[in-house]
């Protein structure tokens, strides 16, 4: 069994970007990951593509929408993967599961979400299309209320947890100040975090706007290989191809 390598990788400043649509944030990081790992896109065996935007925008189909922003892609076989907040981690299995059954040496992971062109009450029904919506289509906090509802099932059993959840959050908040590439760079620190105010309201009880996640734009790239070609591009000549 071939174990799949990263080689490289590229991933775009997430926040409100000025990208019109999902297939141009996937350009921003395609040919750049591709150069990082030091290939040429014919070398690609097949591209993943991880994108929920179904809802964000008229334009589906994702999967083709790499070639479209990188003409040497346009022969390689794509994928689309969609599996609501794990879409990222399905697109990676995808491409692991390719290279391991030896279908392929050089896989193409792309990740892409355009989400802050669109008005936030409507945000909020196309994200309950992750729910069941039969059930829960009527949830209030819309699909933040889905995980409000896990997160109340938890206290009921072990307690209040308010205060982890505010650590996770300030931490996580601290990381963002060192990394450029996140939506938000300011530390807000615990107290604020742990706090029920104004400015930290209950999104969907008993989680707070510190404990989820923002609307974002933003897309990523990762190139994976086989381990013979992996090892090749930790050499100068990076993934050139083995001599005959």
């Amino acid at each position: 069994m071939a174990e799949a390598q990263i080689v490289g990788w590229a991933h775009s400043v997430f926040g409100k970007s000025e990208a019109p649509d999902t297939a141009s944030l996937m350009a921003e990081v395609t040919g750049p990951a591709l150069e990082h790992a030091g290939i040429g896109a014919e070398e690609v065996d097949g591209v993943f593509v991880g994108v929920f935007n179904n809802g964000f925008s008229n334009q589906d189909f994702q999967a083709s929408l790499v070639a479209m922003g990188h003409d040497g892609l346009r022969h390689a076989p794509a994928t689309r993967y969609e599996n609501a907040c794990a879409t990222g981690t399905a697109a990676l299995n995808g491409a692991m599961d390719f290279i391991a059954a030896g279908r392929g040496r050089i896989a193409l992971v792309v990740g892409a979400e355009k989400m802050t062109a669109t008005p936030g009450a409507q945000v909020g029904d196309i994200l309950l299309g992750c729910s069941w919506r039969e059930e829960e289509g009527e949830t209030p906090g819309g699909f933040a209320g889905i995980f409000g509802r896990i997160a109340q099932g938890y206290f009921q059993k072990y307690g209040d947890r308010s205060e982890a959840l505010a650590r996770i959050a300030a931490k996580n908040h601290a990381n963002g100040v060192e990394n450029p590439y996140a939506h938000m760079r300011k530390d807000i620190g615990f107290e604020a975090c742990n706090a029920v105010t104004d400015r930290n309201p209950y999104v969907a009880a008993p989680l707070r706007r510190t404990d989820c996640s923002l609307v974002s734009d933003g897309a990523a790239a990762l190139v994976l290989a086989d381990a013979e070609t992996a090892r090749r591009c930790a050499g100068p000549s990076r993934c050139a191809p083995a001599p005959m």
